[in-house]
């Protein structure tokens, strides 16, 4: 037991036949990677199960499905609070959310001996706390997209320039690693152009073009995820393409942009598929920037994250509601301290926001 988590150690090889190791735990969402250059991999949808290799002798599970009644009337007994007016709403959440999902938003409120709430607690807290967490995840799902095009065309539109617009089929340009390497590189992107064959930008490379046999760069960059540019960024060749890339975003240590991509991809897929953040370590940290200031006090915080989108979306002069909106979501749910989150209280004059 670590902070009342439970863990399960899973081995998984993810679609790119990645092999990956991380613990399972309880409450849900909760991610504790094990260690590995692949490991943030696992956030990915829909897992491929390789192999599974539990760490500890189990028994058969023997628990039965429980109604929302039911689940409802078991939540009071164990001393949460359920007003009469409340009662309705909390069945619309355990059907359409969940109990096994809600409970990640009153697991920590449990004693661990007992399994009783404390004094006071009630279900129209834990509502507040999965409607917080999910407005907070839709603010950074937007805050991320616009970042994520604005890397990929740093990628695409900087190696093209300089090499050519076929830059990924050159084998100069990359120096490949046990974990990620051209190979690798170029079947992904086989695979994504035939998924966009029926878009018309793919459509109207192949009408007119048989060589190269892929479309270029800013072609390719409308179809394949975040994460490959993040992948592809860190077998750059040479160290100068890295820094002009890091460089329009303000950032002259090309290991610093690459943990913070990085970090940026996993949060992505995090919050794309519905993942927790409110109290959650996070499964990958980034970097500190200390020419910037930039020093985490918790580098695997939600704030750290924060920080790392309020510096980027900046260098990109581009708009951006990122700070209004942490500012809209604190405002509406005051019963829950962005201090949970890893904010301190003088979070705007922090170093990377302002």
């Amino acid at each position: 037991m670590d902070r009342q988590v439970m863990r399960c150690h899973f081995r998984l090889a993810t679609s790119e036949g990645i092999a990956l190791n991380f613990a399972a735990t309880h409450p849900p969402h909760v991610l504790v990677f094990g260690q590995g250059s692949a490991q943030a991999d696992v956030q990915k949808a829909g897992f491929l199960f390789g192999s599974l290799n539990v760490a500890q002798p189990t028994v058969s599970y023997q628990k039965k499905a429980s109604s929302p009644e039911f689940l409802l009337q078991k939540l009071e007994a164990r001393g949460l609070n359920i007003s009469q007016g409340t009662r309705t709403l909390a069945l619309d959440y355990l059907r359409g959310v969940g109990a096994y999902r809600l409970k990640g938003y009153w697991f920590h409120l449990v004693d661990p001996v007992s399994k009783r709430f404390p004094p006071g607690a009630s279900f129209d807290e834990v509502l507040a706390r999965c409607d917080f967490d999910r407005e907070l995840r839709a603010a950074a799902g937007a805050a991320i997209d616009r970042l994520e095009v604005a890397v990929r065309a740093a990628i695409a539109d900087g190696l093209s320039l300089k090499h050519s617009p076929h830059w990924f089929l050159e084998p100069s340009v990359f120096k490949p690693t046990r974990e990620w390497g051209m190979g690798q590189l170029i079947r992904k992107i086989e695979e994504e152009v035939r998924r966009a064959e029926g878009k018309r930008f793919v459509e109207h490379y192949f009408s007119k073009y048989d060589d190269p046999y892929l479309p270029p760069s800013w072609v390719i960059s409308e179809c394949v995820s975040f994460g490959l540019w993040s992948r592809t960024y860190s077998i750059l060749r040479d160290v100068n393409d890295k820094k002009a890339i890091s460089r329009r975003f303000s950032i002259d240590e090309p290991d610093v942009f690459k943990s913070w991509i990085h970090n940026l991809t996993v949060i992505r897929n995090l919050v794309a598929h519905h993942g927790q953040i409110l109290r959650v370590k996070l499964g990958v940290a980034p970097a500190n920037y200390k020419k910037a200031g930039i020093k985490f006090r918790d580098q695997k915080s939600f704030f750290a994250t924060a920080t790392v989108i309020q510096y980027l979306l900046r260098q990109t002069k581009l708009p951006n509601t990122w700070v209004a909106d942490l500012d809209h979501i604190f405002a509406k749910y005051p019963s829950i301290s962005p201090s949970e989150l890893g904010f301190p209280a003088s979070w705007k004059s922090e170093p990377g926001w302002v």
